[in-house]
């Protein structure tokens, strides 16, 4: 994809040829767990109630989570996916590498 300025300052494309935020990667990730544990309820069944009990946990905990107020730990995550008979798994990928403006400019 190429951005190209035509009148002066764009703002949007100094925000996509920068790295995210720690924050907004933070709550993208979030976003992206729920979203997946919201799944995994749907398929199975299982009530935000049904799930409290397996987890273990009080209804409240698991209201902030799924709200993404919650900085949930790797322990909530792993009771989470044990409550669904899912195993956790965590994997870190190399970072995707940003191009800089000159090179998406030249023809």
């Amino acid at each position: 994809m190429k951005i190209i300025n035509t009148k002066g300052h764009n703002p949007l494309k100094t925000l996509f040829e920068e790295p995210p935020s720690i924050e907004s990667e933070t709550e993208y990730q979030k976003l992206m767990i729920m979203e997946e544990i919201l799944k995994l309820m749907k398929q199975q069944n299982i009530s935000r109630s049904e799930l409290v009990k397996r987890m273990g946990v009080k209804p409240s905990r698991i209201t902030a989570m799924m709200d993404a107020r919650d900085k949930f730990s790797i322990k909530t995550l792993v009771r989470a996916a044990r409550a669904l008979g899912v195993d956790l798994q965590l994997t870190l990928v190399p970072a995707k590498k940003q191009t800089s403006s000159k090179a998406s400019h030249s023809s």
